[in-house]
């Protein structure tokens, strides 16, 4: 039987582009996997949260092994019967999209998207019911993962290759708020977007060091809140901290 869902899609013109883009050559994305355009549905949400990209968990285990059957979290081409996305059928391009739209019912990576949706409960929004997506500045999932990337010269070339697309996702959705997660996205945010965004305020946060908050907007329709510290990257970080940082964020979207 026909799934329904597939046979309802639509697939915006840009999503469909982005899907069939193909892997870049020698640049470690995880090998038979495809872009996460969006963590849930974007097309649907005014809350995202914004980070640099996937995690190779995303499609692999702890010993580098594809996920599979039930265990899959987003479409492979395994799972697509492709080895390539540039010349996939319209079916297969819809199924990549329903498979991120889909994504926090099937199997999410909760060990990385916890502290996040911690914040996005307290601004009123949740993955779980659909009200928030997540997007990436980068699309592809990497092996090694973002920070282990060499040479940096790769990170600019795929930073730049997708940021594009985020772009379009910004201007073309109805997204009203962006949660940015940590100062290198931040960074990246402005840098590609000519973003004005300014510190407002500070907690004490690692050996001593402040995390920072700050605002500002996009596009003249999307308001950004962000703070300095990446909530899954930073070592040492206390729950007590990530607790101090989603009130303060939350503080300052009802403010």
């Amino acid at each position: 039987m026909a799934d329904s869902r597939l046979e309802a899609a639509h697939v915006p013109i840009y999503i469909e582009k982005r899907i069939r883009r193909p892997i870049p050559a020698e640049s470690n994305v995880v090998a038979g996997s495809t872009p996460v355009v969006a963590f849930g549905n974007a097309r649907s949400t005014a809350v995202a949260t914004l980070g640099l990209n996937p995690s190779r968990r995303e499609f692999l285990d702890n010993r580098g092994e594809e996920l599979i059957e039930s265990k899959r979290r987003l479409a492979t081409h395994k799972s697509l019967g492709s080895s390539e996305l540039s010349n996939a059928s319209d079916g297969q391009v819809k199924q990549v999209l329903l498979d991120c739209d889909s994504y926090f019912q099937r199997n999410p990576y909760w060990n990385w998207f916890q502290d996040l949706e911690d914040i996005l409960r307290r601004c009123g929004a949740s993955y779980k019911d659909g009200s928030a997506c997540h997007l990436d500045l980068v699309q592809w999932a990497t092996d090694p993962t973002w920070s282990k990337l060499k040479p940096n010269k790769l990170k600019h070339q795929l930073i730049d290759a997708d940021a594009g697309f985020l772009r379009k996702q910004l201007i073309n959705e109805n997204i009203e708020l962006l949660l940015v997660n940590g100062n290198g996205v931040i960074e990246q945010v402005r840098r590609k977007f000519g973003a004005s965004i300014e510190q407002v305020d500070y907690i004490d946060g690692l050996w001593h060091y402040p995390v920072r908050f700050y605002v500002g907007q996009i596009f003249g329709q999307v308001r950004v809140i962000s703070w300095s510290l990446n909530l899954q990257s930073s070592h040492g970080v206390t729950n007590e901290l990530k607790l101090a940082v989603a009130a303060r964020v939350a503080d300052i979207n009802s403010g």
